[in-house]
């Protein structure tokens, strides 16, 4: 039965007066949150709630408090305020927005977050203060309800209230942090590290929808990608939004395990197995049991481990080093590694039956250079993060200053991010006052630091590489005047001549990363700092 407008505004009265009293007993976001859900829910039925804060500064979305009813995973928490979104909307029209079928207003090629979630109607409705937007609040639907518009009414006359608890709440928050009510910045609410992943791009979009699909399946998976991108935090998220969310999550270092100490750490032991083993030690993969198994840098493994494993894997039993009895053992199964698995086989590090066993699925986390979108979305997270964690000074990134972080390669992706980000906050807090140039100044630093690194590693693969090309002609390197050539000119004839190898194939078994010994991001990161457009080459 549909309530008159009259009835609706007593409704909304009386709502209104409930939630500045609950506000007086709520001790957190969390809780004042659950009870302006509980209100709502007494009047009518709905399937997702939530609030967004808006940071006008850094334009960035982020959530009040973890949303209430249907999950949304493939949604960053931490988002950009685009005007194509329905936040965005919002905040730029500073005007209330109802979407009655989500699916078809957001016509892309890869499905709404919402409609993949089931729901189908959303409203949202600016939150002001002192005429200012300070968030926004969304109420959605799986079916469109009967009395929408009657609910909407209600929301437009609650929002007012709804603002003024908030900016109390956060006006708290920073009272208890030591800093003055004059000085209140609406900032975002930041995600724990291991809940979420950020990020802003079409590109990760389509992975997270493809992993919260692959999360919930319950079978081995494999990541892939460069240092540096993320795959223990991928791993942790699978972990969290599968089915053995509630069990144990146990990471393996891979390379730090040596060969004597392997059956022990993995599997455990029994009091006196061998000398020094004075107490019974349970191993890794039993304190995985019935959650997740994570084996980081699988490919690290010598033949022996991964033989040990691989049985383990197939029988789903074990045992204890010193012991007799077989154990029972159902953990899921998540690796990791950085390397070229094809050319890892090839080169006989990898078994493949080892690896078949692993790649039920594989996943490949995208360089962060390949989805430039989400930079300045992780910059602000990191910004937001470091700084009340380190007590530093929180600088504001203008346009220019983003600029400066896109044209940056990042080869060593989110990781490196995050290290230039600390210096640059470093840097703000010594000088007073972040300029562009202070930024360039890190980022150039940074990349004759990887240079200099770089330089360090040995190439296995130049001995053989120098050992064939003996036999081929080529151009010497140039020399200057009165000295020998210079070492940029024969590291550039060097690379070069190993493209020629290839004829200009730079990833793979058989590329030009692959005979140098360096990864392909190295490569081609040197490879533009040297002038060398292989694309334009006739190899």
């Amino acid at each position: 039965m549909q309530k008159s407008k009259t009835q609706r505004l007593v409704v909304s009265h009386i709502l209104s007066k409930e939630l500045v009293m609950e506000l007086s007993r709520a001790t957190s976001r969390s809780t004042f949150f659950q009870s302006l859900s509980r209100l709502l829910q007494q009047q009518f039925a709905f399937d997702r709630l939530c609030i967004n804060l808006y940071d006008p500064n850094s334009e960035m979305l982020s959530y009040f408090s973890a949303a209430e009813g249907t999950v949304v995973s493939s949604l960053s928490p931490v988002r950009k305020a685009e005007q194509n979104t329905v936040a965005g909307h919002v905040i730029a029209t500073r005007k209330p927005v109802v979407i009655t079928d989500i699916a078809q207003h957001f016509a892309e090629s890869v499905l709404h977050p919402m409609a993949e979630a089931g729901l189908t109607t959303t409203m949202a409705f600016p939150l002001i203060l002192n005429d200012e937007i300070v968030g926004t609040l969304h109420c959605s639907f799986v079916r469109k309800p009967d009395n929408l518009y009657g609910i909407m009414e209600l929301f437009l006359e609650l929002s007012p209230y709804v603002a003024v608890c908030l900016g109390a709440l956060l006006a708290l928050e920073h009272l208890e942090q030591g800093g003055a009510p004059s000085s209140l910045q609406l900032s975002c609410a930041l995600p724990e590290a291991n809940e979420t992943f950020i990020f802003e791009s079409p590109k990760m979009r389509r992975f997270m929808a493809m992993v919260n699909k692959v999360a919930r399946l319950d079978i081995p998976v494999l990541l892939l990608g460069e240092t540096g991108t993320g795959k223990t935090h991928l791993a942790r998220y699978i972990h969290a939004v599968g089915k053995r969310a509630t069990q144990n999550f146990v990471r393996v270092n891979c390379p730090a395990l040596s060969t004597s100490l392997f059956e022990s750490e993995i599997f455990g032991h029994a009091k006196g197995a061998f000398t020094g083993a004075s107490t019974k030690r349970i191993g890794r993969i039993e304190l995985a049991h019935d959650g997740t198994l994570f084996l980081d840098e699988i490919a690290e493994l010598s033949q022996e481990m991964q033989s040990k494993l691989l049985h383990v894997l197939d029988e789903q039993c074990f045992e204890r080093v010193g012991e007799s009895v077989s154990l029972s053992v159902d953990a899921r199964l998540v690796t990791a590694t950085n390397v070229d698995v094809q050319q890892a086989m090839a080169q006989g590090k990898l078994r493949r039956d080892f690896y078949y066993r692993l790649s039920a699925c594989t996943l490949e986390l995208p360089p962060l250079r390949e989805r430039p979108e989400d930079i300045p979305v992780l910059a602000n997270f990191f910004i937001n993060q470091l700084c009340p964690q380190h007590g530093l000074p929180k600088p504001r990134l203008t346009s220019e200053m983003t600029n400066r972080l896109l044209d940056h390669h990042w080869p060593g992706n989110i990781r490196e991010l995050r290290n230039v980000l600390s210096k640059i906050l470093l840097k703000n807090c010594i000088s007073g006052e972040l300029t562009t140039d202070d930024i360039r100044e890190v980022l150039n630093k940074e990349g004759d630091d990887i240079q200099k690194l770089e330089s360090l590693q040995p190439a296995p693969g130049e001995a053989a590489f120098e050992h064939d090309s003996a036999r081929t002609t080529s151009k010497p390197a140039r020399s200057t005047s009165d000295g020998p050539p210079r070492l940029e000119d024969l590291e550039r004839q060097h690379i070069l001549e190993t493209l020629r190898r290839t004829r200009g194939v730079v990833s793979g078994p058989k590329g030009a990363a692959a005979l140098l010994g360096l990864p392909r991001s190295t490569l081609q990161h040197r490879m533009r700092k040297l002038g060398i457009d292989w694309k334009k080459e006739a190899w």
